[in-house]
């Protein structure tokens, strides 16, 4: 990844996980999820050192993280659900399975609730 500097000159590139996807920002660290190493790199995004890679809790082809204030959830494409964290300590919360046949694709967080995309065009809130 890497940082850009207004007039969009590259600040700072950091080393992650291979095909990168779509990260968020829990306002210290931001959440990048590697698909294919079905991991979650930690950045800290002051100086961009990586604080920990995620692995268990679920994880499964990771492709998109969102934050709600507290909680970290990242969409696993190919498992079929999603893994939570407490963003402050990176502890685990769980992993929930999405209904049958229904793949979780995009995130994002109305700050109390998570709106995950589905597969078949559906639209759940979690």
């Amino acid at each position: 990844q890497h940082q850009l500097n207004s007039a969009g000159a590259i600040l700072q590139t950091v080393t992650l996980g291979s095909q990168s996807f779509f990260p968020a920002f829990d306002g210290a660290n931001i959440w990048v999820p590697n698909l294919p190493s079905s991991s979650v790199s930690v950045v800290r995004a002051s100086n961009g050192v990586v604080l920990a890679t995620l692995t268990g809790n679920g994880i499964n082809a990771p492709e998109q993280a969102a934050f709600d204030g507290e909680r970290v959830l990242v969409t696993n494409n190919g498992g079929g659900s999603v893994s939570v964290w407490k963003a402050a300590d990176l502890s685990e919360i769980g992993n929930f399975f999405m209904p049958v046949s229904q793949l979780p694709r995009g995130a994002c967080s109305d700050g109390i609730n998570f709106w995950i995309t589905l597969q078949n065009d559906l639209l759940a809130r979690f």
